[in-house]
């Protein structure tokens, strides 16, 4: 399973948080956390001050939280980042010991259950690969089978709920109670009140049985609380913010816990945030389904509500199958239902009761009984139903409340509020239930690519409104757009804006049949020409030999010993030091078989296996000279070393790919032939946009010099402030916004990932073009300075090189030649000067 670019840039930004992390805590600094948190604050531009938080123990706890809306895949990011906690501050454990994984509802701890234990599920299979464990997924009622032996050969996962962690009520204080089964054996004897004592001193605050009457003061309780807190575990916080009392958070930090990592669509204000995703990324990577349609139904009947919903439905129905025959992937769309009342003795009542909804449907609306399901508190017909399968038959959900948190499928298209009581809190917690794409892909229509909310008698603003607030709940902050009002049209799809490039433009190409061309890097060979492909023209000329071995200066000493002193810490309860070092040691992987797993979860993939074999013998033999001790140790920094020679193929690839680049360059092959065909980037004569609102300048005039006629107000600041900044610079003729995807202008550096530059100028003077084109690429404070800057400024520079003078496009007969130019600009504040000046210079200086 590929991973998305978000969830990507999120992996990658933890891991430079994590790596400060470890970096302080190994030179013992007591506020790791803070120091670290700096370091990222630099490098991200993080808002706001870190709030430092200490352990039952006393100790810095790190605290995170990663901002993810709603259908971001929270749980798949949380098992990536307890990865990469095994491999940095948890390294010394070596993939083992116990983890607690807190979530707030029901419907989150069973589905987060079904997907840790189903042993071929992304999630679990990505775990285990990278931690080289095996994974055990625990349930409070069970754990009290868990051995000493599984503690330090699994990765063992506690599940709660949050009410279970808390010491609240008489049920929920069996957690901290005195407990048998294997609970006992992580405890030394009882007849041994001395190690008693000892584990007290270095935990102290274990629960004592001396804190309950008439009992043994010296003795400590052998607790499922008491356990945890020995193993000091790392918590995966799923909605953090519902952890947000005094209460909930004292129970987390006196579990001992190592780090806390918070997943959030809304974090509260005293959150760590460190990485934040936009809903737009989450569009952009197909993962929802936006707009919102919403179709205000102003009859006076609910049941007049339900009858536009099922003929909604069947018209999704038909293009589903359609969709179907030509892809084969089934899209069954399904309606939730919103009602008042769902109890027994509530049904003439008045109000608007599930069972009257399902007469409805069945008696009025022709829906056969075994589509409908109803789930409430007290009926769950859709327990146990795979509502992807092919063979369920569900399309409709009737309910009140029981589907507002935790509860996802991508079928449901359709949400029907009929409370007709004025407060529509409840229906707003029900959107987030209807904004997952299925299969995480855009379909060729339209309509299945949005979600539909029909409501009873409210006004539409009120309604658009109270759903914006909803996306807002769910993660996805001040995005108008997507609420779109369909009351006047029963909620159908919005219609697509086709704009087109303006046509005082596109008179200055007639020599192209008014087509605009922009270049792509070309390698001749001889008399043909091929665009600049990363893997046949770069990769290729890799040597891993080449490497540079000779510079592994990594000394692996001091992290064996911090891996004997884990597995002493780890077992400190059963036996004496001496005799734990010597049983740990027998039962670890031999040499060979760590090799094997470095060759097999080393993530290059373009690589092949004797290629990655060589990699790891030459790394080891290098190692070996380094530390002679480590020899038959490798099993004991095993993350270690794979972090190291991870690091150590992408810089040796990247040097030798972009020597390839250079050299490329340097004997006049790399260049713009308009002759190379694939190296013609046309801009499109037209796109397709939503009709959402105009972008415009402060003074509410529209812009004027866009290449195409029409340009929605969908840009994040800075790139709107860089947009109107151009529309109104004399040197511009027209600009044109590029996006990112398969079908938008990219440019192939020497480095795998391609570059969607932000912007492209034609330059202009008295209405004319000059033969000058500006590639522009803004990149945000949160990037200022970092080396993907850095890599795009030097792949810019040889655009820049390339593109001089080249005979591109006869833009007149005046304008024979083109030079290209390339700038990246940083929203960063400099002490004499921001990003308009360095735009202004490129704009102003002489072609």
């Amino acid at each position: 399973m590929q991973l998305k670019r978000y969830q990507e840039r999120v992996i990658s930004e933890v891991k430079l948080f994590l790596d400060a992390l470890a970096s302080e805590q190994t030179a013992g600094s007591q506020y790791a956390s803070l120091a670290a948190w700096d370091k990222a604050k630099k490098l991200f531009h993080l808002p706001g001050e870190y709030r430092p938080r200490k352990n039952g123990l006393g100790k810095d706890l790190p605290t995170c939280c990663i901002k993810v809306p709603t259908g971001g895949g929270k749980t798949l990011l949380a098992t990536q980042i307890l990865g990469l906690v095994y491999q940095t501050i948890l390294k010394n454990r070596n993939g083992s010991g116990l983890v607690l994984w807190v979530v707030p509802s029901d419907q989150i701890y069973k589905d987060t259950l079904k997907a840790l234990r189903d042993r071929r599920h992304f999630y679990r299979e990505s775990l285990e690969f990278v931690l080289s464990r095996r994974i055990e997924v625990w349930e409070k009622h069970e754990i009290f089978r868990l051995t000493p032996g599984q503690l330090r050969s699994n990765l063992n996962i506690l599940l709660l709920k949050l009410a279970s962690t808390n010491r609240e009520t008489r049920e929920q204080l069996k957690f901290f109670r005195d407990s048998g089964g294997n609970i006992v054996q992580h405890f030394p004897p009882e007849n041994d009140p001395e190690k008693h004592g000892a584990l007290k001193v270095q935990f102290l605050n274990l629960d004592m049985l001396g804190d309950d009457d008439d009992q043994d003061e010296r003795l400590v309780k052998t607790s499922l609380g008491n356990l945890v807190r020995l193993c000091e575990p790392p918590v995966i916080l799923d909605e953090g913010h519902k952890a947000t009392s005094e209460l909930a958070r004292k129970t987390i930090e006196g579990f001992n816990a190592s780090v806390v990592v918070e997943l959030s669509a809304t974090p509260h204000k005293e959150a760590n945030v460190l990485v934040r995703v936009t809903g737009k990324e989450l569009l952009g990577e197909q993962m929802i389904k936006l707009p919102i349609n919403i179709a205000n139904a102003n009859q006076p009947s609910w049941k007049n509500c339900l009858t536009q919903a099922r003929e909604k439905r069947e018209h999704l129905a038909k293009l589903a199958e359609k969709h179907y025959r030509e892809s084969e992937k089934l899209i069954r769309p399904i309606v939730l239902v919103q009602v008042e009342r769902t109890g027994k003795d509530q049904r003439d009542s008045g109000f608007v009761h599930s069972e009257d909804v399902k007469q409805h449907l069945m008696q009025r609306e022709g829906v056969h009984e075994s589509a409908i399901a109803i789930k409430t508190s007290d009926t769950d017909d859709i327990e146990g139903i795979d509502l992807l399968a092919e063979g369920c038959r569900v399309e409709w959900i009737i309910t009140k409340a029981a589907l507002q948190e935790g509860w996802d499928c991508p079928f449901a298209y359709i949400l029907v509020s009929l409370n007709n009581t004025g407060s529509q809190q409840s229906m707003t917690q029900l959107v987030g239930r209807v904004l997952r794409q299925p299969y995480v892909e855009r379909t060729p229509f339209d309509e299945l690519n949005e979600s539909y909310v029909f409501c009873l008698r409210r006004k539409a603003a009120d309604i658009s409104r109270e759903v914006k607030k909803a996306l807002e709940q769910e993660g996805y902050e001040g995005d108008a757009a997507s609420v779109v009002d369909r009351s006047t049209d029963d909620g159908k799809a919005g219609q697509k804006r086709v704009t087109t490039i303006r046509e005082e433009f596109r008179r200055y190409y007639r020599e192209f049949e008014g087509k605009i061309y922009l270049p792509r890097f070309c390698v001749k060979h001889g008399d043909t020409y091929d665009v600049l492909d990363y893997f046949r023209h770069l990769l290729s000329q890799v040597d891993v030999t080449r490497f540079d071995y000779a510079g592994i200066d990594w000394n692996m000493t001091a992290a064996i010993e911090a891996a004997k002193d884990s597995i002493y810490r780890l077992t400190l309860e059963q036996d004496d030091l001496e005799r734990v070092a010597e049983r740990e040691s027998v039962t670890l992987e031999t040499d060979e078989q760590v090799k094997a797993w470095l060759v097999a979860s080393l993530p290059f993939n373009y690589f092949s296996q004797k290629q990655l074999r060589e990699i790891v013998s030459r790394v080891t033999d290098r190692l070996y000279q380094l530390t002679p001790e480590l020899s038959g140790r490798l099993g004991l920094v095993k993350f270690e070393v794979r972090e190291k020679i991870v690091g150590l193929i992408q810089r040796g690839t990247d040097r030798q790919t972009q020597e390839a680049f250079e050299a490329l360059f340097k004997n006049k092959r790399l260049g713009f032939y308009l002759e190379c065909v694939e190296g013609r980037f046309e801009i499109p004569p037209k796109i397709e946009i939503r009709g959402t609102k105009k972008l415009i300048h402060v003074d509410h005039e529209p812009v004027q010099r866009s290449l195409f006629d029409y340009v929605p107000d969908d840009l994040n600041e800075y790139e709107k402030s860089v947009a109107l900044y151009l529309d109104k610079h004399p040197e511009v003729l027209w600009w044109y916004r590029n996006l990112v995807g398969v079908d938008c202008f990219s440019i192939q550096g020497y480095k795998r990932n391609k570059i969607y530059p932000d912007f492209v100028v034609q330059q202009g003077h008295n209405k004319k073009p000059v033969a000058s084109v500006v590639v522009v690429e803004s990149k945000g404070k949160h990037l200022k300075g970092n080396e993907d800057t850095t890599y795009k400024r030097t792949v810019g520079s040889y655009f820049q090189k390339v593109g001089q003078k080249v005979p591109w496009q006869k833009l007149a007969e005046d304008f024979r030649d083109e030079t290209f130019r390339f700038q990246v600009l940083d929203e960063g504040e400099y002490a004499d000067r921001d990003w308009r000046d360095d735009l202004k210079k490129l704009l102003n200086s002489p072609v």
